[in-house]
């Protein structure tokens, strides 16, 4: 990715997932509506850090305050997310290839369920070089082979929180790595507008039964955060 001193926009829908990149930042002069803001430097790269909130709209408004406010060179999605599988341990880094939203269906307007009506698209690809450094900086975080990945991010509207629902969405999307409700939304925004996009995604739990809201957000406070602080500071030091 060329150098340049326009920032890299950063985006979390929690504070859990954002106060360990905040820390090293300062209040920003410009917020956007609901949008807590935090601008500096990291690994010596001009850096902003949007809380937009969780949800598609939510991030697709942040995502379009970033781009027209701060001229961002790329947008990274950052959070939590929940494993495709019972199996996947608590803590795998996901870089995203690609993301859909897998709560789109507009048929008969379009052919197939995830197609965006308009865009006639289902799958918006990351940029890849971004996302080759964003997977080089996880697997220098995190320890273990497979604690770190590259797959596509399913993202909708909702918390998945039973076995029926995830293996239906899974089926209707069978390369999907994990579950979240923001990163297609930023996606779509960052392609209407021409600009590179990436998402690092921190798998918290199952998106199954076994689902508990106070354990997924003290593990993003005392564990996400930092995972998500570290491989994104390491993939700045590439840029």
């Amino acid at each position: 990715m060329q150098q340049t001193r326009r920032p890299v926009a950063v985006l979390a829908a929690l504070r859990e997932e954002a106060q360990e990149l905040a820390r090293h930042l300062v209040p920003a002069s410009v917020v956007g509506p609901g949008l807590p803001t935090w601008e500096g430097e990291l690994a010596g790269k001009p850096v902003v850090l949007i809380l937009c909130g969780v949800g598609k709209v939510a991030a697709a408004m942040a995502a379009q305050f970033a781009i027209d406010v701060h001229h961002p060179r790329a947008l990274v999605s950052i959070g939590l997310a929940g494993a495709t599988d019972s199996e996947t341990a608590r803590g795998r880094l996901i870089v995203a290839s690609g993301a859909v939203q897998h709560d789109v269906d507009a048929r008969p307007l379009t052919d197939a369920l995830g197609v965006v009506a308009g865009l006639g698209v289902s799958v918006f690809p990351a940029d890849t070089t971004l996302s080759d450094m964003l997977l080089r900086a996880a697997d220098s975080t995190i320890e273990g082979p497979g604690r770190a990945g590259l797959g596509l991010v399913l993202t909708g509207d909702q918390i998945i929180t039973s076995r029926a629902a995830r293996d239906l969405i899974t089926a209707a999307f069978p390369e999907g790595a994990c579950f979240d409700m923001e990163t297609a939304a930023v996606a779509q925004v960052a392609h209407l507008n021409g600009v590179p996009w990436g998402a690092l995604r921190v798998t918290s739990d199952s998106a199954d039964e076994s689902f508990d809201l106070q354990g997924v957000i003290a593990f993003g406070s005392q564990r996400a955060g930092e995972l998500l602080e570290k491989t994104i500071v390491r993939a700045l030091e590439q840029m």
